[in-house]
């Protein structure tokens, strides 16, 4: 999924068009680095739970066309709304407040959690 997919399904979230905000996309880009760098943790627990090789730091997208450089599912899945909360941050608090919990509830199906025996606080 490409940079520009996931701005495209956010614009959906938000019940606008792109013709409507063009001045929308090139704040995208920024936004979608920053929620690269915000879930590298998640992709990194993907990355170990398939067997893969964690990501040490966050990518950098160049621009829109590229392929957003983590787990498919996990960015069709989270990062529209993530982004579309983004965007709308300072015009509509309740609908950034919507989609930011929709955005870190569905990150959190895809961290893997890792279980570890607790051990007794008088040792």
């Amino acid at each position: 999924m490409t940079g520009r997919q996931v701005y495209e399904q956010a614009l959906v979230l938000l019940g606008m068009e792109h013709d409507d905000v063009p001045w929308l996309e090139s704040m995208a880009a920024g936004c979608l680095n920053q929620m690269l760098a915000d879930r590298l943790y998640e992709q990194g627990a993907l990355c170990r739970a398939q067997g893969r090789n964690a990501p040490d730091a966050a990518p950098v997208m160049e621009n829109m066309d590229e392929e957003v450089p983590y787990d498919e599912l996990f960015v069709r899945e989270c990062f529209p709304y993530g982004l579309a909360a983004l965007l709308v941050a300072e015009d509509d608090r309740t609908m950034f407040n919507w989609l930011m919990s929709e955005y870190e509830r569905r990150a959190a199906y895809y961290a893997p959690c890792t279980l570890t025996d607790l051990q007794e606080a008088d040792e």
